[in-house]
């Protein structure tokens, strides 16, 4: 009966911590984000992402990414408290895409993320000290 009671009491420690390290973004998990379009603030200037099925992002809900970075495959891990939104690349393949790849400037912006907003299918992630925002839409 002792060991029945220490155990639920795991469980009931164990269970949030688990939840925290993923933390309630849980309407990131699941579908496939496809980037569409950049807007940075110095200077003022919007982007359209001429291949948006080739940056993608997959958020699972044990706290790890991957991403297609045009011709290169990344993973990492993220966390969310609230609105907040922290992504941390990792590992990645090394593939020189070509020169009109935006491969590079994809993974470090990933990196930079400081929070999200969904809307409908549409998410929009805010890049740090205010440097704008990148928008990404429900796809495959």
């Amino acid at each position: 009966m002792r060991r029945m009671a220490v155990a639920l009491v795991l469980a009931a420690v164990v269970a949030p911590m688990g939840a925290c390290s993923s933390g309630s973004g849980s309407d990131l998990v699941g579908p496939t984000w496809r980037w569409t379009h950049l807007t940075e603030t110095e200077p003022a200037h919007q982007s359209v992402v001429p291949d948006p099925q080739n940056y993608t992002l997959t958020l699972s809900d044990d706290g790890t990414f991957s991403a297609r970075a045009d011709c290169n495959q990344v993973h990492g891990s993220y966390t969310t408290n609230g609105s907040s939104l922290t992504l941390k690349p990792g590992a990645s393949t090394l593939a020189a895409c070509g020169d009109n790849s935006l491969d590079t400037q994809y993974v470090t912006l990933l990196g930079t993320v400081t929070s999200y907003d969904i809307k409908d299918t549409d998410l929009t992630m805010q890049l740090g000290q205010g440097a704008g925002t990148m928008g990404f839409a429900e796809g495959s």
